[in-house]
């Protein structure tokens, strides 16, 4: 039962008294359990220590009081403003705090255990410690709690939950669903052994998983696993990263850390590289679209004459001439001491069906000679890379046959011999086959 003589001092005299009172006579428990102080206006005042229990407390204002250590246990709180104020330590079990203001209260290692919660305003609460077993948590704002692992969720009652304020951002997200049994506290619930990895710019996640996986490689294979990513919002990423329960977080988090920069280094590279690539290929594009039109307008004008003529002067010697009208290619084939093609590629064909059939003739020309068709096929494609290397105009030619290659119809028009050359030629100087 309340203590009539305190109890009298807290209400006639008000908050001020109350509190030097307190300071006065520290070793004095106070006792006022059972006590109806609904809707009274107790901010700021000192309840360290003090039984409450099953008291009346609903609507009161309890704003930035000291309620350390104190005994709550099944009062009804229903309502009350307990905003910013001290629970730590705090015996909360079975009591009815359903709608009440916790913002910015400090509740570490307070006991909630079976407490009713449901719509209360948890946003940047400290929770530390705490034990909210059985607790019913539905409806209520989590946002920016802050939670660790020895906070407890077993059993905890939730059928949804809101990640901010005014009822916003509900999860589960789909209103018309809700939480499983035991699901809210598989999701919030931290692990006992987990090492937070800050990324303040962003993140390259793969560059994180290398990273990663070199941990995995150096902690003999141990199962490690990504708990939770936090999105700050300012450009800051959390990873939360379980960890066995024996290993060493620090040097953990400063092996990541240290694996991730030189995987961030050697992928931006790459990155340097493809961005490279890709300018010299949109260039050569820039240079081929001034003159493209007119070269297809003069190449639809002008036949194809091929023109073969074997020399007298040596049998181990072979010549063509490929007259595309606007130019020719020439070769040499030399099949005695050592084979070799030289030539000058310049305004093939734009149909890749005829330049495949020349190229076709100039292989079985060089097999007759005694050349592999894997040796004449390098050859041909290293040739005709080095020309368009040198010649925007044969680079695009080259560009276009290999959309021409990459389109599944043109499979029953192309030779088997373009089908290997062009992809080969687009390879040596750099151009993945579209």
């Amino acid at each position: 039962m309340a203590n009539r003589e305190q109890l009298e001092r807290l209400l006639k005299e008000g908050v001020d008294v109350w509190n030097q009172w307190r300071r006065d006579n520290l070793s004095v428990k106070v006792s006022i359990s059972q006590v109806d102080l609904s809707s009274a206006n107790l901010r700021s005042a000192n309840f360290h220590s003090a039984d409450l229990s099953y008291a009346d407390l609903r609507h009161a204002n309890f704003r930035r009081a000291d309620l350390s250590g104190a005994d709550l246990s099944r009062a009804d709180l229903s309502g009350a403003d307990l905003s910013g104020a001290d629970l730590s330590g705090a015996d909360l079990s079975n009591a009815n705090l359903g709608d009440a203001d916790l913002s910015g209260a400090d509740l570490s290692n307070a006991n909630l255990g079976g407490a009713d919660l449901s719509d209360a305003n948890l946003s940047t609460t400290q929770v530390i410690g705490a034990n909210f077993t059985g607790a019913n948590l539905m409806g209520a704002c989590i946002q920016d709690w802050n939670i660790n692992s020895e906070t407890r969720l077993d059993d905890v009652e939730c059928e949804y939950i809101y990640l901010k304020a005014n009822k916003q951002e509900r999860r589960p997200s789909d209103p018309n669903r809700d939480f499983a049994r035991g699901e809210f506290t598989k999701l919030f619930q931290k692990a006992l052994s987990t090492v937070d990895l800050i990324f303040r710019d962003g993140v390259d996640w793969q560059a994180l998983l290398i990273a990663l996986e070199k941990l995995r490689v150096e902690a003999d294979g141990a199962e490690l696993t990504v708990q939770a990513i936090e999105n700050k919002n300012d450009g800051a990423f959390v990873v939360r990263v379980n960890v066995p329960p024996d290993a060493d977080k620090a040097a953990v988090e400063k092996f990541v850390k240290q694996q991730y920069d030189l995987a961030l280094k050697v992928l931006e590279q790459q990155y340097h590289h493809q961005l490279q690539a890709k300018d010299r290929e949109i260039e050569l594009h820039r240079q081929q679209g001034a003159d493209l039109m007119e070269i297809a307008r003069l190449m639809a004008s002008r036949p194809i004459n091929v023109e073969a003529r074997a020399t007298a002067e040596s049998q181990s010697m072979a010549e063509r001439n490929i007259n595309t009208g606007g130019g020719s290619y020439y070769e040499t084939i030399n099949t005695g001491g050592g084979n070799y093609i030289q030539g000058n590629y310049v305004n093939m064909s734009q149909d890749l069906t005829e330049a495949a059939r020349q190229i076709q003739e100039l292989l079985n020309q060089l097999q007759k000679s005694g050349v592999t068709i894997e040796t004449a096929q390098e050859q041909v494609a290293t040739d005709l890379a080095k020309q368009a290397e040198s010649n925007p105009t044969v680079m695009g030619k080259l560009v276009g046959w290999g959309k021409t290659l990459a389109n599944k119809a043109s499979e029953t028009t192309v030779s088997e011999a373009a089908k290997a050359i062009v992809p080969l030629a687009l390879k040596l100087v750099g151009i993945p086959l579209p």
